[in-house]
């Protein structure tokens, strides 16, 4: 898992409305999360990548395994190693590069990945020299020492 919950996870409490699962084929996980046997998920209209929780209204978007999303971003979302009967979360790294990549090629509408990032500096202190992905080391740097300076540290 990706995205909010993953935020949540890894130590910065906050609102999501989506569910955000990398899996290893998207069509293949929407059509056997949304076959026609009577269960809670439906397709959402022209959208081959996502499926809805009729029970809560919860989209569940899935991203693909050891791909970007989309031209532009360079950090691969994780693989999946194992199946697990408990959800298994992205490391701190990986969710800090793939939140950074993903503000860098879209930073208007994507701002609240920037905002996941400053909070999980803040919330976890996180050192300077993490190892994020290489697409994004300037960037997480630059972010943590504008962060330092304006604690006055």
């Amino acid at each position: 898992m990706v995205g909010g919950l993953a935020v949540q996870e890894h130590g910065y409490f906050r609102v999501t409305l989506d569910c955000d699962i990398v899996v290893p084929d998207v069509i293949e996980a929407v059509e056997w999360l949304t076959a026609g046997l009577p269960g809670p998920f439906v397709r959402v209209p022209g959208c081959e990548d996502s499926a809805k929780d009729n029970r809560n209204g919860v989209l569940i978007n899935l991203l693909p395994a050891g791909r970007v999303l989309k031209s532009g971003c360079e950090v691969p979302f994780p693989v999946p190693r194992a199946v697990r009967d408990q959800p298994q979360f992205a490391s701190l790294e990986e969710l800090i590069s793939l939140k950074l990549d993903s503000w860098l090629n879209s930073p208007v509408q994507r701002l609240k990945d920037k905002a996941d990032v400053v909070e999980l500096i803040q919330a976890r202190r996180l050192p300077r020299e993490l190892a994020v992905h290489e697409a994004v080391r300037v960037c997480y740097q630059e972010t943590w020492g504008a962060l330092a300076r304006e604690r006055g540290g």
